[in-house]
């Protein structure tokens, strides 16, 4: 009371200084003054910073652009190179059939015609054919770089004039066509189609884009079709005779063509349609690939307007200008409160003290009612592990936990379960189990060891379903420092660690997709080639030659490898499928009459309970019934030969359709319940099982928004009870217009 007293004095004393109005006036325009100045340089810092990241997040672009231009290089020269190794020696049908090969696995890389030239210096086969009457054998031969102690270089690009503008360029090499005879393999190029694949798809903000020039200045890619094959230098005075180009032609020819990596800013006199003076921000970095001459090297620049940044910055800077206006605002607003009602705020005081005491009982009941309806177990023991307190959900589990004891523990038999005083000063050896009364021992040993709170995991089995807690336990603290008693806060945590766990597992999928994917493209282009030569072998070697059931075991185990890629494939959904809408009841009934057959030989019985209409679902077909028909095989495989009965159902539910395959097999133990939709997991012997039906099955269904999921009762976990597994599919229901449009199409 009488440090409140003292504090009150002093309070109305300050309040009722003459000067303190002229005083606090003073000091709120000078806190605008510096503000307004702290903004203003704040403004400039911020767009000279996001100006310079922009820079380089356009350099990123650009340096990944760079990247994959030089490795589709490299792929072209290997190409080449394993091409120069095959053909000598090879009849005339071998050779077509090697370099239309080759030109179907790269002509998307900007291939116009793989082409060989005799001794003579004329074209001795070419693919396709029909580019045979627009190459000039002299021209190619005129453009050829070759370096024999070096990689193959790509020879000068040539400007070509057409419907659409374009740079090309030839790579060649000389090949042994036989002992005395010396000819020419060579790659006609579509340099700007090579470089557009890469450039083209480049955003960088809103508006810009990405182009790229060799080391003589020339566009062998600009967005503007105009700009292809012309020197950079002149085709901007062409467009813009008035405008200085003085620093983007200082860029490019000081830093550019020399192969530099940097970032820079320009004005131009248009983008994207738009005439003025614009000013832009720029990153370049070069192509620096082997299969180019040297010392020779192509520019891959980023390109956009300062505006964009400028915009940034605006709604960065009005964003700041706001929160400033609204704390010199609210300092205003405080300073005109203190002076009107400084008077009460002496009364305030006075009556602050007052209410104090009714205030401290008032919270009492606050903290009473958040400890009593709060969801986590809140209980406090003593040093004998005696129930000193414990809230209304901790008087819920304890209940439980004496009723699913065996015996009842010490409790009387008419004990009220549902009163505190039941377990107050009551131990918990009386209703917990000795192994959990031993392991909460230890844990208070701790916090008596280390004098600190603690916090730890464990399990308490409910009504026989497991339940995780989460425990933090809290010494109390007496007056002389020592602890007394200990606070429990226990959370359950079961619901949190299973959603970790799917979340765990679907990662877990997604990352091993991604791996899957890239392992069987990898494995593709071997396989191919394998093929190929075998089949190229098999031609010249008879049916009655050894050689040729060798040759056939070569051909059979490599198919045998493509079709593994080929489910690798799908099952990380590099193909997705043609979307439409799925009639449930019909694909049903079509895998039925697919496989009734195959459940009578093994002496199954088929129950089927299918509404007649159920909604359309988001999918396709065959994949749907791809899916059923992996779980019913996965079914039928569990029964084994002594049969059983397998039963396929559907039903609607919350907007969900819920088709369950259910069987009466060993089941599923325990033990590997966490790894089946895993790719290549499987129970099955050697040869039988790929282990990629379930993940593939869980990649179609994710891959339209739906769900699988299961339950399982296993012989080997509990031999005492009927055995089984029940696969469950959920698919979301279609609205209306969704299900009309897709019947439509």
């Amino acid at each position: 009371m009488n440090r409140l007293s003292r504090l009150r004095e002093l309070l109305e004393a300050l309040l009722n200084w003459r000067h303190l109005s002229a005083l606090s006036a003073a000091l709120f325009f000078l806190i605008i003054g510096v503000v307004s100045l702290l903004a203003y340089e704040r403004a400039q810092v911020m767009y000279d910073q996001i100006s310079s990241d922009f820079n380089q997040q356009q350099l990123i672009l650009a340096r990944q652009a760079a990247s994959q231009i030089d490795l589709i290089l490299h792929d072209l020269e290997v190409e080449l190179a394993s091409l120069k190794r095959f053909l000598p020696g090879q009849p005339e049908t071998a050779r077509a059939e090697a370099l239309q090969a080759m030109f179907e696995r790269t002509g998307s890389k900007g291939l116009l015609a793989v082409g060989l030239l005799d001794p003579a210096g004329q074209l001795a086969a070419v693919y396709p054919p029909e580019t045979a009457g627009s190459l000039q054998p002299a021209q190619v031969l005129g453009d050829c770089r070759f370096d024999p102690s070096g990689p193959m270089i790509l020879g000068p690009l040539r400007e070509e004039s057409g419907e659409v503008s374009r740079v090309t360029g030839a790579l060649c090499t000389r090949i042994q066509l036989d002992q005395n005879r010396e000819g020419v393999l060579f790659l006609w190029l579509d340099v700007t189609r090579l470089v557009a694949g890469v450039t083209q798809p480049i955003r960088s903000g809103r508006t810009g884009y990405a182009w790229v020039i060799d080391d003589s200045g020339v566009f062998l890619y600009h967005p503007d079709a105009e700009f292809i094959g012309k020197n950079a230098f002149t085709a901007r005075k062409e467009r813009e005779p008035y405008f200085s180009f003085t620093a983007i032609n200082q860029i490019m020819k000081d830093r550019m063509e020399k192969g530099e990596e940097g970032t820079g800013s320009y004005e131009s006199g248009w983008h994207r349609g738009i005439q003025g003076r614009i000013n832009k921000l720029i990153a370049f970095t070069p192509v620096t690939s082997p299969t180019l001459a040297p010392g020779r090297a192509w520019s891959v620049a980023v390109a956009a307007p300062v505006s964009e940044v400028a915009e940034a910055v605006h709604r960065l800077y009005v964003r700041h200008f706001a929160v400033e206006a609204a704390v010199i605002a609210g300092l205003f607003v405080f300073g005109l409160l203190a002076m009107i009602y400084q008077r009460r705020i002496s009364q305030a005081l006075q009556e602050r003290v007052e209410r104090t005491e009714a205030d401290l009982h008032e919270t009492e009941l606050i903290y009473q009612r958040v400890v009593e309806q709060a969801t986590d177990l809140i209980y406090i023991l003593d040093l004998d592990l005696r129930v000193v307190l414990l809230n209304r959900h901790c008087l819920e589990v304890f209940s439980d936990l004496v009723v699913t004891r065996a015996g009842g523990g010490a409790l009387p038999d008419n004990a009220d379960l549902s009163s505190a005083e039941t377990f107050r000063g009551r131990r918990l050896e009386e209703f917990f189990r000795p192994a959990d009364v031993g392991f909460v021992r230890k844990q208070t040993a701790r916090v008596l060891e280390t004098q600190r709170s603690i916090t730890y995991e464990h399990i308490l089995t409910l009504k026989g379903r497991k339940v995780n807690l989460s425990t933090k336990l809290i010494p109390i603290r007496d007056n002389a420092g020592r602890s007394h008693q200990f606070l429990g806060i226990s959370r359950d945590v079961t619901e949190k660690m299973e959603m970790e766990q799917r979340i765990y597992h679907t990662e877990k999928l997604a990352s091993i997709g991604t791996l899957a994917a890239g392992v069987a493209h990898e494995i593709n282009n071997p396989l191919a080639v394998i093929l190929g030569f075998t089949d190229l072998l098999l031609e010249r070697f008879g049916p009655e030659t050894p050689v040729r059931e060798d040759l056939k075991v070569i051909e059979y185990n490599a198919n045998h490898a493509k079709k593994v890629v080929e489910t690798l494939l799908g099952f990380a959904r590099i193909t997705e499928g043609m979307a439409d809408v799925v009639d449930l009841n019909q694909s049903a009934n079509t895998v039925m009459s697919v496989i009734k057959n195959t459940l009578l030989t093994k002496k199954i019985e088929l129950r089927l309970r299918l509404p007649e209409k159920l909604p359309r679902v988001k999918g396709d077909p065959r994949e749907f019934q791809q899916v059923l028909f992996n779980l019913i095989n996965n079914s039928v495989a569990a029964m084994g030969e002594s049969g059983g009965i397998l039963s396929l159902s559907a039903r609607v539910e919350d907007g969900w359709v819920q088709v369950s395959v259910s069987d009466t097999g060993v089941g599923i133990p325990d033990k590997i319940k966490p790894q089946i939709f895993d790719p290549f997991f499987t129970t099955k012997k050697v040869g039988e099982g790929t282990g990629l039906g379930l993940s593939l099955c869980y990649g179609i269904v994710t891959k339209y928004g739906g769900k699988i999921s299961f339950v399982s009762s296993s012989r080997e976990d509990r031999p005492d009870q009927p055995s089984g597994t029940t696969f469950t599919v959920s698919m979301p229901v279609l609205a209306s217009g969704e299900a009309a449009e897709g019947e439509a199409g």
